[in-house]
């Protein structure tokens, strides 16, 4: 109730009277034009038949001022809430490229912008997607595009198939794997067929997060002649890659992702074969195939790829991958051959990649905070990603070559 009208009916109240034609009239024209009714209901009650001097009439009119004074706070804050909303709309159509994180110049494109929201944008968008669908802030179709731009980064996974890479929703990956088969036998005509027997085991693995933040002062992002927004995300792209990488192809039991070379069939050369040759690629291949393997990929360490491109054939002085003036050849027997610093010197992995699978509980996002460092006029650009391993189905499928140390 308005101070002024409380201060009316205590008056009446102490002096034990009823209130005085000013007095009604002045609580009259204290309501709001828009509670017309409940003026004349107070009419009604003043001009009654016990009149302004009677306590019920006095409760009633109170009763009604306090429901008025509740429904007209109520007026006011929608009011101004609609007014703060039109002002906003008002400040995001005639300054979008303010409020919108850019480098000072105009933002590369739309699907950017949803890979890294601000701040601003996080809000807006905090009740899209699904937690393990890479975060409320990254749709599913972006975080697919951006599994994709992993994939072109990381060596190990350029070589698996797509149906390698296998999306989970739980804290562990399970890989189901058959421990052996028997049973299969000739049977006569009229006999019964023998019973045979599968046994299944699995291939359990924790779930890895990694992660890495970069911070970037305000006036580095405005005056940079490049998009530095999108450098610092795809350098901590990179960064990821290179740190699966070097698990994927070398991780033991001790790391969190245990690595191809660990878990395939090693064959070390003979003393004197200090390099990997073509030969000793076409006898990988051949044991890949005598399992009912179909080999698909090469990964080579940084000096044996080299020394298989400049490998000559006998007695010619020609080299096997062609002329040094053509592209150097990047395949053998239609095997791509891709080079990995994470492979230890001297080492080549001939592999069936449709045998290996590796789980992502979480793909690579790229989120942005503008408030984090706010004292200091930061940006911090934060990435992480969930892996869960590398499961080789059987250690054929991998054939590890080892060059002679001497």
């Amino acid at each position: 109730m308005k101070p002024e009208l409380r201060k009316i009916f205590e008056s009446a109240e102490s002096e034990d009277r009823g209130l005085t034609a000013r007095e009604v009239a002045a609580v009259i024209n204290s309501i709001p034009a828009e509670e017309r009714m409940a003026r004349t209901e107070i009419l009604a009650a003043v001009n009654g038949e016990g009149g302004a001097d009677s306590p019920e009439v006095r409760d009633a009119i109170a009763e009604t001022l306090k429901y008025m004074e509740m429904r007209a706070a109520d007026a006011r804050e929608e009011r101004a809430r609609l007014d703060r909303e039109a002002e906003v709309r008002s400040l995001v159509g005639a300054n979008s490229s303010i409020l919108t994180p850019s480098s000072g110049g105009p933002v590369a494109s739309d699907e950017w912008r949803s890979l890294m929201p601000s701040l601003t944008e996080y809000r807006a968008l905090i009740s899209e997607g699904v937690p393990q669908d890479g975060g409320y802030t990254v749709p599913q179709e972006i975080s697919g595009k951006y599994i994709d731009a992993l994939k072109a980064k990381s060596t190990f996974l350029r070589g698996l198939p797509a149906g390698s890479i296998i999306p989970f929703t739980s804290a562990t990956f399970s890989v189901p794997q058959l421990v052996s088969s028997t049973g299969a036998d000739y049977v006569a005509e009229g006999q019964t067929i023998p019973q045979g027997q599968m046994v299944w085991g699995e291939v359990k693995f924790t779930a890895k997060k990694i992660g890495e933040v970069q911070w970037a002062s305000t006036e580095v992002l405005e005056d940079s002649a490049l998009d530095q927004r999108r450098v610092i995300a795809e350098n901590l792209l990179r960064d990821a890659s290179l740190k699966f990488d070097a698990d994927a192809f070398t991780g033991s039991g001790t790391n969190p992702i245990k690595g191809i070379v660990s878990q395939g069939t090693s064959t070390t050369l003979g003393t004197g074969k200090v390099t990997v040759t073509y030969d000793d690629l076409a006898d990988a291949v051949a044991r890949i195939e005598a399992t009912n393997g179909t080999p698909s990929v090469v990964w080579a360490s940084v000096d044996m790829a080299a020394a298989l491109r400049k490998e000559k054939a006998a007695g010619s002085g020609i080299y096997q991958g062609g002329s040094p003036t053509d592209s150097p050849a990047s395949t053998a027997w239609g095997l791509p051959i891709l080079p990995s610093a994470f492979l230890p010197a001297k080492t080549v992995v001939v592999a069936d990649a449709s045998r290996i699978v590796v789980g992502i509980r979480r793909n690579a996002t790229v989120r942005v905070s503008e408030d984090a460092r706010f004292d200091s006029d930061q940006v911090g650009f934060k990435l992480t990603m969930r892996v869960a391993g590398v499961s080789l189905a059987e250690a054929t499928s991998a054939q590890v070559i080892k060059a002679a140390a001497s």
